[in-house]
């Protein structure tokens, strides 16, 4: 499985996006609107730090769906191949925060956050065209301070979605709801956004 999402990495980051030479989604971006070029360095980003965590975690197949919420944060990349989706669950050491993912977590603004240890869990999509998969970043990720599966943090990784009309401003509601599909735990925060008493980013 390593060797095929190796692959997909590949694919995804290859050819050049200034000669417009092959490529893959990263080249797409680099076609498309400013906003979404503007997210060329956290997909890359993503992209390589699960190229990264993909020779030192572990790769194990799952059910990734709303009905069953990992209660197991432990750093490892999850692939569910009915799904078709896969998360990296990437260990954060305190203060590592920025360091390890400083594209990607750049909407945080909680320097308190920023401090903190955890887990960082990146949620990837696979789509299949003309019988090729294709490896494509999801537009949020989630942060899990101390990998507790109640305590997690919303984050905005491509701030593109922002000029998205059905998003109607509130990125936080779409991404908490977006999350269950990864079976990414959210009750405690999507409870706190209903309370208006969410995490202040």
């Amino acid at each position: 499985m390593k060797d095929k999402i190796s692959t997909m990495i590949e694919a995804a980051i290859g050819g050049d996006v200034l000669t417009d030479d092959g490529g893959g989604f990263v080249s797409i971006m680099g076609k498309s609107s400013p906003s979404i070029r503007q997210d060329i360095p956290a997909a890359f980003e993503a992209y390589t730090l699960l190229s990264h965590f993909l020779g030192r975690l572990p790769v194990r197949p799952v059910t990734l769906d709303s009905t069953s919420p990992l209660s197991d944060l432990s750093p490892a990349i999850l692939h569910d191949a009915t799904a078709a989706r896969l998360v990296a669950l990437l260990p954060i050491g305190a203060g590592e925060l920025t360091a390890v993912a400083y594209w990607l977590t750049d909407s945080v603004r909680s320097d308190q956050v920023k401090q903190m240890a955890g887990v960082l869990a990146l949620p990837f999509s696979i789509e299949s065209h003309a019988g090729v998969e294709h490896l494509l970043p999801e537009w949020f990720a989630a942060f899990y301070v101390r990998g507790e599966p109640g305590h997690c943090i919303p984050i905005l990784a491509l701030r593109s979605v922002l000029a998205d009309q059905r998003f109607g401003g509130d990125w936080v509601a779409v991404a908490l709801e977006r999350m269950t599909a990864f079976a990414l735990p959210q009750e405690q925060a999507a409870s706190a956004v209903r309370n208006h008493n969410g995490t202040t980013l």
